[in-house]
């Protein structure tokens, strides 16, 4: 099954994140709309991020970097099924997935329930060239410090992503660390 087009029905969720009704994709935000989303990071053997940046054409965010893989759910989906099918449309990928969790951020008015998985493969290559300008691994703390130094050319999604991954990944001890470590610069 293809992604969820603009047309395509997605579930409208309450703020517990529960069910309860359906919306068209391209009405969500004029509708204020809770809604769910897949984000997949992907790491190689050594544990560098891949990002991808988004195309200069797209609507939304256009040229930023974004999560390894990421999309909608169709209505009805849930995000383990929805996480496979990002990284099949995306990357050509169908590597083993380790759920996160599920974070909620605020967009545009709305809930934005994100689950977040990660997977391991060295070689993805863009499958999605309309919606994909380039994939790149890059290492996290020198994203982390990039990001820090130039939050716009990231988007906002992966921003928290990123974050909520790293508060469910790492011990508190080792997050007080990073916080601490010199830049590299860009």
């Amino acid at each position: 099954m293809p992604s969820p087009s603009l047309t395509s029905l997605i579930d409208v969720v309450d703020e517990q994140n529960q069910p309860i009704g359906v919306v068209r994709r391209r009405d969500v935000f004029r509708l204020r709309a809770n809604f769910r989303t897949v984000h997949v990071l992907i790491f190689n053997g050594l544990s560098e991020l891949l990002l991808h940046r988004l195309t200069w054409t797209r609507d939304g965010e256009p040229g930023r970097w974004g999560s390894s893989a990421a999309g909608y759910l169709h209505a009805g989906e849930e995000y383990l099924a929805a996480a496979r099918r990002s990284l099949a449309e995306e990357l050509s990928l169908s590597s083993p997935l380790a759920e996160v969790g599920v974070t909620c951020m605020h967009d545009e008015g709305t809930a934005q329930f994100a689950g977040v998985f990660t997977a391991t493969a060295d070689r993805p290559r863009s499958a999605a060239p309309a919606r994909l300008a380039e994939v790149t691994f890059r290492p996290v703390a020198v994203i982390e410090q990039d990001i820090a130094a130039h939050p716009d050319d990231y988007t906002e999604t992966l921003r928290h992503v990123l974050n909520f991954w790293r508060q469910a990944t790492q011990p508190a001890a080792m997050r007080e660390e990073s916080l601490h470590a010199e830049p590299v610069s860009r």
